[in-house]
């Protein structure tokens, strides 16, 4: 059986060092963390009678990180940012004859086997990462909407192992390519074999992806999932900047974020009505659909103190995750 393994960047044991890290930063922007500012029972910094932040006796000037207080100021501005180059991207290619029989979805007594071979490196990485992204690939041989209906089956069927063995199903996506991302010529057996696979890719941290990231009252009215016309003008505008690189990207992950005010419940689900909406705008102005996932984080990923109201506002958002095509 054969088995390829790439890792880019660096170990999978630094994309676990990163991945705990980014967890940590994270838990540090919440409600209540607001270090050398002086918070009232709800959380909130309290402001003087000039609206400035109030102190504490432990304030120092390397503190003066949070938006809204000190001059530090909302960014309300559409974002493009370049994924991080820090070893944060990890792939993991596991050829499909190893894992299925000729034109079938149903794993195979060695594709389990491939699929344990990995189980100890994979396990604690998706475990601690952002998200463990599955996609299927095949040849050109037959119909195009077949090819890419099955390679979609055949990563659904490595995640729905992957849970079934352990992995929290909330870090997985899955997407299948069908023949539209070939490693090599399908004008041979040999070319046409190394096209069929499965790719795990292990993302560490959502800032390892290109990210385009739209301020929420940019896109919708308050706690809406109704976009504005002038959200469209954004979006449209936007895309068409990003053509070439949607054009070229191996997934997109359309991601929700609220701030924190009112029930966890209602946040969520506002978030992933907000994700839905920009991902089918998308879909609808041509980027393939088999590409795009939508998915809420409510107030989970802050970027920013929910401590003032212009924190709150700048973790409002939606973003346009993108990963380019996978190197092998």
């Amino acid at each position: 059986m054969y088995v390829d393994k790439k890792i880019l960047n660096a170990s999978l044991a630094g994309v676990l060092s990163c991945a705990l890290l980014a967890v940590g930063s994270v838990n540090a922007q919440g409600r209540g963390s607001a270090q050398g500012y002086v918070t009232d029972s709800g959380g909130n910094i309290v402001r003087s009678g000039t609206g400035d932040c109030v102190h504490s006796s432990s304030w120092k000037p390397e503190m003066a990180t949070v938006v809204g207080c000190d001059g530090v100021t909302l960014d309300a501005q559409v974002e493009v940012i370049k994924g991080a180059a820090s070893g944060m991207l990890a792939t993991v290619l596991i050829p499909a004859a190893a894992l299925f029989s000729f034109d079938s979805d149903e794993f195979s007594e060695s594709g389990k086997q491939a699929i344990e071979e990995y189980r100890d490196t994979l396990r604690p990485e998706l475990a601690e990462a952002y998200a463990g992204i599955i996609v299927g690939h095949t040849d050109n041989s037959g119909n195009a909407d077949y090819n890419l209906d099955l390679s979609k089956r055949r990563a659904q069927a490595v995640s729905d192992y992957l849970v079934e063995t352990g992995t929290p199903a909330e870090k997985l996506r899955v997407v299948g390519l069908g023949e539209t991302d070939p490693l090599a010529s399908n004008d041979t057996k040999e070319g046409r074999t190394e096209n069929r696979r499965v790719e795990i890719v292990v993302i560490g941290e959502a800032r390892a992806l290109d990210t385009i990231r739209f301020p929420s009252v940019a896109l919708f009215p308050r706690r809406s999932a109704v976009i504005t016309e002038k959200g469209m003008e954004l979006l449209e505008k936007n895309r068409g900047d990003a053509r070439e690189q949607l054009k070229r990207a191996t997934y997109i992950e359309v991601v929700g974020h609220t701030d924190d005010v009112g029930d966890d419940d209602y946040n969520q689900d506002l978030s992933e009505k907000r994700a839905a909406v920009v991902a089918n705008y998308l879909i609808e102005a041509g980027v393939p659909a088999h590409k795009i996932v939508s998915v809420g984080a409510g107030e989970k990923m802050p970027i920013a103190s929910n401590s003032t109201e212009e924190g709150r506002a700048e973790n409002r958002r939606v973003e346009v995750l993108v990963l380019g095509r996978t190197e092998n």
